[in-house]
């Protein structure tokens, strides 16, 4: 797009005149371009500052008017009244011409999130404050860190999530929680509890173990018989029928009990909370729990036992299918600008891999810890023009793809999982929209009016939201001809079914050049221009079928690979 037709397409925009087509255009192009998102503003403040000095211009000459001497001609009122319709029909056009700017704001501004340096070029008053779009929201005051044959009454809760408010019951197993304030828990089951604030936490029963913070010392556990505080650093306690046991193992606390004096409890001392008021502990030893230090150091040995069994079932997977294509990256070669299409090197000792993807190469991507917590394990596409570059051979009737995906946010309207170069016929195209749902499409045969090969999109539904941000997710789709049908799955279950229009139908699937986590566009264009939609994420795997993977076997995929099984 050209400066000249930048600025074409901004007073459209601005004169509430832009076509539907054009909108879509200057819309993209604000969202990816802060240069684009400066000029847009620059010229939304000269046009409000001229509306207001035609506001203050108007306003001078109505207290003029109001002013002038009472003993005005017959004559003169008269050209004053017959002026009046010219007047009011100027104002009507300022009001109109505003209207027209606010509404185009209203329909564009909510998508785009201002940086700072836009947000100060905004002219001050209450159109301005309009024009700012609200920002994400999140709820909870700490976060499932990690869990050890964690059995939840309720709704299992996922490691890495935010935990829900309301009471939580850990029937079994050991939960690792990080309260915002900078307090490490672990809580042993049976337990019973709520986190009331980032600095409280109320147990009606159980063990828990509590590391914290200097910046977090007034922190708060309650009891139905009392209070502990902390002074600093590390305690348990074991909350049952008959009281509450507190061991300070480093530091001290201080112990409330209703109207009686508060008790301070030191390093390797014990006291036990009742009904009656505050006691001297009888029990011999201390609460059994483990630090979380310790609990993450057995996770730390219970995961190479994961990550073994994931490989073993990873191969028998892929065995029962018809793979194109297995991307991982091999954590020993953290050098390698290569993403190996594991599918290929098992199927060479055979012969036959015409048919299947190339290795990948790697542009810009860097490397990070995978899903398991391995270093170098995974790729991050968050620096623009990170991908990686594949050839698929071939043609399939059938499509499925899998990958595993830790996104930072969705900051552009346009978010790439898997995209062929240009989008041509029989070409498909896997994305994420800015509003988290699911983008999936095969081009058909015929063209529409202006030439362009038509397509019909299949959304899911909005799947992800700013609460989600940094953790792994499994996403999936499923292209099935048989069926005429594409299926959406987040984390080995369903989230959308669409039929096919028999119109739309492909069953010759072409691939041929393409990129993950990217969008390389045509390739054969000379400008340097390009839109941005790289993923702001990770990447762990990628995993490409000529076969439409069933439910269970999309099931079976997550429950092999997810590393909180």
């Amino acid at each position: 797009m050209t400066p000249a037709e930048r600025s074409r397409l901004i007073d459209s925009l601005l004169d509430g005149e832009i076509s539907e087509a054009d909108f879509l255009r200057i819309e993209a192009e604000l969202l990816v371009d802060s240069d684009v998102r400066a000029e847009y503003y620059d010229r939304l403040k000269l046009q409000l500052l001229l509306e207001r000095e035609a506001a203050d211009d108007a306003e001078a000459a109505n207290h003029a008017e109001a002013t002038a001497s009472r003993d005005a001609t017959t004559t003169e009122a008269a050209v004053g009244r017959a002026d009046l319709p010219t007047r009011r029909a100027a104002y009507l056009l300022t009001a109109a011409a505003l209207l027209t700017l606010a509404a185009s704001l209203l329909v564009i501004l909510p998508r785009i999130v201002p940086s700072d340096a836009d947000r100060a070029s905004l002219p001050a008053g209450p159109l301005a404050a309009t024009a700012l779009p609200a920002e994400s929201k999140a709820k909870g005051f700490a976060l499932l860190g990690g869990q050890s044959d964690a059995v939840w009454d309720g709704p299992a809760v996922e490691s890495g999530s935010l935990l829900p408010a309301g009471t939580l019951k850990l029937i079994s197993g050991l939960a690792h929680i990080e309260l915002f304030s900078g307090v490490q828990m672990v809580v042993e089951g049976r337990a019973e509890f709520s986190i009331e604030s980032p600095m409280e936490v109320r147990v009606a029963r159980g063990r828990v173990r509590a590391y914290v913070p200097d910046a977090a010392k007034g922190f708060r556990v309650l009891t139905d018989q009392g209070e502990v505080i902390d002074l600093g650093t590390e305690f348990a306690i074991d909350v049952g029928a008959a009281g509450t046991r507190v061991d300070v193992l480093d530091g001290e606390v201080e112990l409330r009990h209703g109207g009686s004096e508060a008790q301070r409890v030191l390093g390797g001392q014990s006291q036990r909370l009742t009904a009656a008021g505050i006691k001297a502990s009888t029990d011999s030893g201390e609460v059994s729990i483990v630090s979380p230090q310790e609990f993450h150091r057995s996770l730390d040995r219970r995961l190479v036992e994961r990550v073994q069994r994931w490989q073993q079932r990873m191969a028998s997977l892929r065995t029962q299918s018809d793979p194109i294509a297995y991307y991982r990256t091999d954590p020993a070669d953290r050098w390698s600008r290569r993403w190996d299409n594991i599918a290929r090197l098992e199927a060479e000792d055979g012969g036959g891999t015409e048919t299947l993807a190339s290795d990948g190469a790697i542009v810009a991507a860097r490397r990070t810890p995978d899903r398991w917590g391995r270093p170098d394990a995974a790729l991050d596409f968050s620096r623009t023009g990170s991908r990686v570059r594949v050839d698929v051979p071939g043609q399939y009737q059938n499509l499925t793809l899998i990958t595993w995906v830790k996104i930072n946010s969705l900051d552009r309207w346009y978010n790439s999982l898997f995209l062929t170069d240009g989008h041509e016929r029989f070409e498909p195209h896997w994305q994420m929209m800015n509003d988290g749902r699911l983008f999936f499409s095969v081009k058909a045969r015929q063209r529409n009016q202006d030439g362009a090969a038509a397509q019909h999109i299949f959304y899911s539904p909005p799947i992800w939201d700013a609460s989600l941000g940094g953790q792994w997710i499994m996403l999936a789709v499923v292209y099935d001809t048989d069926a005429q049908r594409v299926t959406h799955y987040v984390d080995g279950k369903a989230v959308s079914r669409e039929a096919i229009p028999a119109d739309h139908l492909v069953d010759t699937i072409r691939i041929g050049a393409a990129s993950i986590g990217n969008w390389s566009e045509p390739m054969y264009r000379t400008d340097p221009e390009f839109v941005v939609r790289n993923l702001n994420g990770s990447m762990d795997e990628f995993a490409m079928f000529s076969a439409a993977l069933s439910d269970e076997q999309i099931l079976n995929w997550y429950q092999a690979g997810n590393p909180h099984e």
